[in-house]
This record gives structure tokens, C-alpha cells and sequence, in this order.
């Protein structure tokens, strides 16, 4: 996608322009979401770690650098960006073939595409962990292990129809035992599905975020606190749950169809940089999606900050990142599996973190650009004209 240009920095040097990629979309976004799941990498290998010194404790969890040991502002991130990046798109698309989303044939394309988009890497990452489990398990870990290890992945041997349970993304508690990292996926299929109803809400972005507050206050009935969401213990909690996910994701739609939003100066850069460090160090959900917005836009508006992003390395980590946040989990167990005797978790983790990368990489070659190609591909319906034409 491309976004507009910025206004002219004041300062004497050229402020450089958001870059989009050959394939339109925004290139510092990538390079955020890359970033964002590798620190989900980063916080499961945390997960597993023994009693860590107090010094190092106090960095991970009383810093800007909590991300690393909650884990959940990253995947906040990602429905905020999510939002953002879904929305504007659809946007554009209706703009310029009106009915083309806001029509039920339309929707019916969009669901299409994103299922493709979504449950091949899905489906692959299983069948890669299934495998792997195949190959390594010989009995669950011990009770005193890590529940990332031994409770929420991997306690038993897995079977055909929880494989395709998992794959239809229809568990819940710790039902995704062959990738936990699926649970962010519930959410993300299901909200994805209401985002061409956000174009509705043109004109009207305050009533959009307040309908999503309404998710919120069904989470918060359903027992599911703001902060705490995660995934619900059975198939009806799950629905809650996700409704609790809906103002992330009404940020970012609210934040692509906000006409004026407006482009940061110097400096209230600065102050938007102080404050995400401030608000990803927070345990609420409401300041890690104000934190969100804050990236996002200063992501836009070029500068040091968006060549910093940039860079050779976050661009190909922004390009693997959805591959990454697959992969990664399926490696850690396999590790931790085959060197349980050692007793070695910082070997373990050590050993998970660079391998993951080039598994994700295989996958996004081998199945996730595949699967972008294959949604692409799908027919779009004819426009009701067109149809009316032919049936003339």
C-alpha cells in the first residue's frame, strides 16, 4: 500500500518519505511486525528460562523492555496494525469499485482471500509441529517444567481430528497443544471477517470505537478483565474473548479511515517516542493500543525514525514475520524435547531463537507466498452492472 507524503520537516535536513515496497505495501509497517514477532520469539524463550538474576528480572519487567516478558503487547500490536493495514485497504478497494466489499457477494471474496491467507500457514505450521513431535516426543516433560512447555503444548501425542480441530481453529484453554501462538489467530480470523462493516462508520469513527468498547464489556462480563483476554476455556468463552480483542482493532480501522489524522512535526514525534515507551511498559490493553496508533503514525511521517526501520535486516524480518510467529513455537518445543536430559533450558532457548529464523523463511517461501498468490488468484464476483448487462 502507499500512503501519502508528509509535509516538510522543519529541521534543516530532508525528512525521507514513507517507502512502499513493490508490492505497495508500506515497508516500515512490515518492519514493525517483524519486529513485534520476534519479541513474541523472545518472550516464549523467556517462558521457559529457570529463575532469572534480579537485575535482569527488574530489565524485563519493570522497563520498556516488558514486552519481552508479557509477550501480549506485541500481539496487541499486531491486531492494531491488523485494523490499520485490512481497513485501509478495503477502503481503497470500495472507493474505487463501489459494492466490491460492501456487498455480500464482496464480503463473500474478502472471506475467501483471507482464509487462503490465513489457513495454509496455519495448517503447515501443525503439520510441521506434528512432525516434529513425531520425532522427538517420548512422554510428557515433568510437572515441574515451564506450563509453556509441558501444559500448553505438546502433554500428549497428538491425533487426526485434534489436528483438524486445531486447523479449523476451533479450540480453546490449551487445546492448541501443537502451536499455542494460535490463539492470537481465533481473533484475528474472526475480527478480520466484521472489517469491511467498519467502512460503514466513515464520518463516524467515535461511534466505531464506542460499538467496540460494547466487545469489551462482554469480555469483562464473560469474566475476561481487560489486560487478561486471552482465549476462554470453551468454545462460547472463545466468542467473548474475541470480542474483548474488538477496540485493537477498531483503533487501527478508526485510524485508517481518519481523513485528518494528522502528520507528526518534530516535536510531537518525540513526545509520541516517549510515550510508546512508556505505554508498551504498561500492563493495559488500552495503553498498549494508544501506544499502537502512536507507531503507526510515526512510522508515517518518514524521518529517522522510519529509515531506521528501513534497514536491510528489519525488512527481511517484516517479510517472515507472519511466518516467524508460526514457526517458532514448533522449533522451541522440538529443542526442549530433544535435550530434555541435558537440562540445559538456556541452551535451549539460545538454540531456538536463531533457528527459527531460517524455518521461517522456508515457510514463507514455500507456503505463505504461495498462499498469497492463491487468494490473489481467487475470482472476484462481477460487479452488479456487469451482471445486468450479460442477463440483458
Amino acid at each position: 500500500m502507499t500512503l501519502p507524503s508528509t509535509t516538510p520537516s522543519p529541521l534543516p535536513t530532508p525528512v525521507s518519505r514513507p517507502h512502499a515496497t513493490s508490492n505497495g505495501r508500506l515497508a516500515e509497517l512490515d518492519a514493525l511486525r517483524g519486529i513485534a514477532a520476534f519479541i513474541v520469539v523472545l518472550h516464549h524463550a523467556y517462558l521457559t528460562l529457570p529463575d532469572l538474576p534480579d537485575a535482569l528480572d527488574w530489565l524485563l519487567t519493570e522497563t520498556p523492555l516488558r514486552p519481552i516478558s508479557m509477550g501480549r503487547q506485541a500481539v496487541v500490536f499486531f491486531f492494531v496494525l491488523s485494523g490499520f493495514v485490512l481497513t485501509r485497504a478495503l477502503a481503497a478497494q470500495e472507493d474505487k469499485h463501489p459494492g466490491s466489499v460492501l456487498s455480500l457477494p464482496g464480503w463473500g471474496h474478502y472471506a475467501a482471500q483471507r482464509a487462503v491467507r490465513l489457513g495454509l500457514p496455519v495448517l503447515a505450521s501443525l503439520l510441521l509441529s506434528a512432525l516434529l513431535q513425531a520425532a522427538f516426543w517420548r512422554a510428557p516433560l515433568p510437572e515441574g517444567a515451564p506450563h509453556i512447555v509441558v501444559g500448553a503444548a505438546w502433554s500428549e501425542m497428538w491425533s487426526l481430528s485434534a489436528l483438524a480441530q486445531q486447523a479449523l481453529l476451533l479450540s480453546s484453554g490449551d487445546g492448541f497443544q501443537l502451536n499455542p501462538v494460535l490463539w492470537s489467530l481465533v481473533h484475528e480470523w474472526r475480527i478480520a471477517l466484521l472489517l469491511p462493516f467498519a467502512l460503514l462508520f466513515r464520518g463516524r469513527l467515535a461511534l466505531l470505537l464506542a460499538v467496540s468498547l460494547i466487545g469489551a464489556g462482554i469480555a469483562r462480563m464473560a469474566g475476561m478483565p481487560e489486560g487478561q483476554v486471552s482465549l476462554g476455556e470453551n468454545l462460547g468463552e472463545t466468542f467473548a474473548a474475541s470480542a474483548g480483542f474488538l477496540p485493537a482493532f477498531a483503533a487501527g480501522a478508526a485510524l485508517a479511515l481518519w481523513k485528518a489524522a494528522p502528520r507528526l512535526d518534530h516535536g510531537q514525534n518525540l513526545a509520541a517516542g516517549i510515550a510508546v515507551l512508556v505505554m508498551m511498559a504498561a500492563a493495559s490493553d488500552y495503553g498498549v493500543i494508544a501506544a499502537s496508533v502512536l507507531l503507526i503514525m510515526m512510522a508515517q511521517r518518514g524521518g529517522a525514525f522510519a529509515a531506521w526501520l528501513r534497514q536491510p535486516a528489519l525488512l527481511w524480518l517484516g517479510r517472515v514475520s507472519f511466518s516467524l510467529y508460526l514457526v517458532h513455537m514448533p522449533v522451541l518445543l522440538a529443542l526442549t524435547h530433544l535435550l530434555r536430559d541435558a537440562d540445559l533450558p538456556y541452551l535451549v532457548a539460545a538454540l531456538a531463537i536463531p533457528l527459527s529464523l531460517p524455518v521461517a523463511a522456508a515457510m514463507n517461501r514455500f507456503v505463505e507466498q504461495p498462499a498469497h498468490r492463491l487468494a490473489r488468484g481467487l475470482r472476484a464476483p462481477a460487479p452488479a452492472g456487469r451482471l445486468a448487462r450479460r442477463a440483458g
